[in-house]
């Protein structure tokens, strides 16, 4: 037992003297600055750069072995400038000399400050740091196969601070400025943690702030397969100039694992936040080195576009609806490269509508599409533009050009289960688009409408200047009634009817939408009225002004009726104003024919029609039976003026008897005659224009005002 204690009390005796030679001996007797020239011709000689070594070499003696380095140069390439590619204010390293004797390497602290890295990367991709990517190759290489090599490389802590690292790339500048890094306790095949911070600055993009990052670092013993477990990364700063930037507050977690033998990264559990975007999900990266491919789940919460596009300093667009555009959640399968996506079970929950479907896109700089998407409704009013008030004043602004619907090809099937646009509503809505390019087609259009059936097509075309619309509509079985009043917000038509619709515009902006509109236009409705004037009853106050009233007032509303067996009309748009002389009215009680037109530019009309009472109806008028009663439609489109031109309708019926009366009183006024006071000496013409007007006011009743007084609702001339 003694002899084996004085052979411990020996062994470490030896130790203490090796620790002591080490520690005491050789920093006296070794003077590290004599190698100073050694060091910069093998790093010459593996890299083909300068290392120059300003300050003094000093050891470190507690608690582990180690050299202090100061003003240490690395140069860059010849083609790169004379700027050093590393410099390096102060440096340290020691080993732990213990571990030594079992052939562990266990580095004690590895610090760097005050340092600076200066990457550059030409337009032609040559790079100043691959040639030291490949001398670390060959180093590796020689120490694998050195024979008996260390058990195990432990390193107990890395401290960096207030590193910059600066890359040129091309015509784009990033600064990466007071880089701290900290790890500890540092060995292959284990954890340790790992916590940083930098200050970024991308002027080009107008970004730049703060980011700190931290997590549990793993990795395997053969050095192929690493992670980060709890992995945080945030960023807190501005994104614009400085009168306009924006502050912004990104955080993501996640658990990370790269796997270089599967040449493959993973995301598990990803989470993104931004104000009130949070996105959650997972993401598998695989061919890392070559084209990267992608593939995961991604997840959505729900958030208020609006509030985010104001965090994000955007203009916020107005809406009819204030709660348009408040509420957006979204989930999906995906897949894609760095020039594709591929979204498939796509669903998007926006506002009171759910979207679903599948997206494929292909070559991001001119894509191609192909997509098949559902809508259960949605009514895109809602997310139109508030009315402006006042009209036909101011210059318009720019809506859309052309660049809207070029640049892309492909394309694929809409349905939606309930639409409303312009007050329109459509059921079971189908439609598919196709592009080239220059022009987009929506082909054929097919959908559930007020009663009946819609066919349709639209297609913008973009070759030009401006986007040009062209549209072919037909409609089969509609309740006017339905249409109209969703239409123009109140219904003057009922009936069942067929419609098509064949118009031409200039989609540039609100005003050239209707000032550019040309085309035609065609109707036939059987079984239906005018609502809002009885024409019949209407009519019937000409009795009225005949029995000599003193005032006539034709009233008009919605309990006032017309009603009629068929109904057909054409016109056509020119400039934005409709003209039609061709409506044809049949009833059993009336026929009437009409002609005018309505300017859809200043929602006026001027429209003139003239129906004939039939049968005993007709007969009951006297000299007026058979005869034509125009009734004029004038002033706003919506809520037009009506007027019974009772003076034409008289005039019409008694062409005869005037002509025959005038003609008597001339005779007589070629002599002269004292009763009517007129003397033949003034002149044939003006005793005729008097005589004429003496009979019109005697068909009138002889009243001064009757026939001319009218209140809000109408009048008769």
């Amino acid at each position: 037992m003694k002899k084996l204690f004085k052979w411990i009390l020996a062994l470490v005796g030896i130790v203490v003297v090796l620790l002591v030679v080490a520690t005491v001996v050789l920093p006296m007797v070794v003077d590290p600055n004599d190698y100073k020239d050694e060091i910069s011709a093998a790093v010459s000689k593996k890299t083909g750069r300068d290392l120059t070594i300003g300050g003094e070499i000093k050891w470190s003696v507690f608690p582990s072995l180690g050299l202090e380095f100061s003003d240490v140069k690395l140069g860059n390439p010849e083609e790169f400038g004379e700027q050093p590619m590393l410099d390096i204010g102060e440096a340290g390293i020691s080993v732990k000399l213990l571990p030594l004797l079992k052939r562990q390497v266990e580095v004690g602290e590895v610090s760097l400050n005050d340092v600076s890295i200066n990457l550059s990367r030409k337009a032609d991709g040559k790079n100043n740091w691959d040639d030291l990517s490949g001398a670390r190759a060959t180093d590796s290489a020689t120490s694998s196969e050195s024979g008996r090599g260390m058990s195990s490389f432990v390193v107990s802590g890395i401290e960096i601070s207030n590193a910059k690292v600066t890359l040129d790339d091309v015509d784009q500048t990033t600064e990466l400025k007071q880089f701290d890094l900290k790890a500890s306790n540092i060995e292959l095949g284990k954890p340790f943690n790992l916590k940083g911070r930098f200050s970024v600055s991308l002027p080009e993009q107008q970004l730049s702030g703060d980011v700190d990052f931290g997590g549990l670092v793993r990795s395997a013993a053969s050095g192929k397969r690493f992670g980060v477990d709890g992995l945080e990364l945030s960023f807190k700063g501005n994104k614009g100039s400085a009168a306009e930037a924006v502050s912004l507050d990104v955080t993501v977690n996640t658990n990370a694992d790269i796997d270089l033998s599967k040449d493959e990264a993973v995301l598990s559990d990803f989470a993104l936040r931004l104000y009130d975007l949070a996105v959650s999900g997972d993401l598998t990266v695989s061919s890392l080195t070559n084209d990267a491919k992608f593939a995961g789940q991604l997840n959505v919460a729900e958030f208020n576009p609006k509030s985010f596009m104001k965090d994000l300093g955007l203009e916020v667009p107005s809406t009819k609806d204030d709660k348009a555009l408040t509420r957006l959640q979204a989930e999906m399968k995906f897949t894609g490269s760095s020039n594709s996506a591929d979204m498939q079970n796509l669903t998007v929950r926006f506002d009171e509508s759910t979207f679903g479907g599948n997206l494929r896109v292909v070559n991001f700089d001119l894509p191609s599409l192909d997509f098949d998407f559902q809508v259960d409704h949605i009514n895109l009013d809602d997310y139109s533009a508030p009315d402006a008030s006042g009209s036909g004043s101011g210059t318009a602004e720019s809506d859309l050009s052309v660049d809207a619907f070029r640049g892309f090809t492909g394309g694929g099937n809409f349905r939606i289960g309930q639409l409303v646009v312009n007050g329109l509503t459509a059921t079971d809505v189908s439609m598919k688009m196709t592009a080239d390019g220059n022009s987009v087609l929506f082909s054929p259009i097919n959908a559930k409408f007020y009663g009946g059936q819609h066919e349709g097509e639209v297609k913008i075309d973009a070759s030009g200047n401006r986007p040009l619309l062209t549209a072919n509509h037909g409609l089969s079985g509609v309740q006017a009634q339905g249409l109209l009043n969703d239409l123009m917000g109140s219904a003057r038509l009922e009936g069942t009817g067929d419609f098509f619709l064949q118009i031409s515009t200039d989609l540039s902006n609100s005003s050239t939408v209707l000032q550019a509109l040309s085309g035609d236009i065609g109707m036939s409705v059987i079984d239906g009225a005018f609502v809002g004037i009885d024409i019949v009853d209407t009519i019937g106050t000409v009795k009225a002004v005949l029995g000599k009233q003193d005032e006539v007032v034709s009233a008009s509303g919605q309990d006032q009726k017309t009603e009629f067996a068929e109904l057909t009309m054409s016109g056509v748009f020119d400039r934005g104003i409709l003209s039609s002389d061709d409506l044809l009215m049949l009833s059993p009680l009336i026929r009437a024919t009409g002609e005018g037109t309505i300017n859809y530019v200043t929602e006026s009309i001027d429209y003139t029609l003239k129906p004939v009472l039939l049968g005993d109806l007709g007969q009951s008028l006297g000299d007026l039976s058979g005869k034509p009663i125009p009734v004029r439609l004038s002033g706003n489109m919506y809520e037009p003026d009506i007027r019974v031109d009772i003076v034409a309708a008289l005039a019409e019926s008694q062409k005869e008897m005037i002509n025959q009366k005038a003609n008597e009183y001339i005779g007589k006024l070629i002599g002269g005659d004292e009763e009517t006071g007129v003397d033949n000496k003034e002149g044939d013409g003006e005793a005729t224009s008097d005589v004429a007007s003496s009979l019109l006011k005697g068909l009138l009743g002889g009243k001064k005002d009757s026939g001319k007084k009218k209140d809000d609702d109408g009048g008769v001339d």
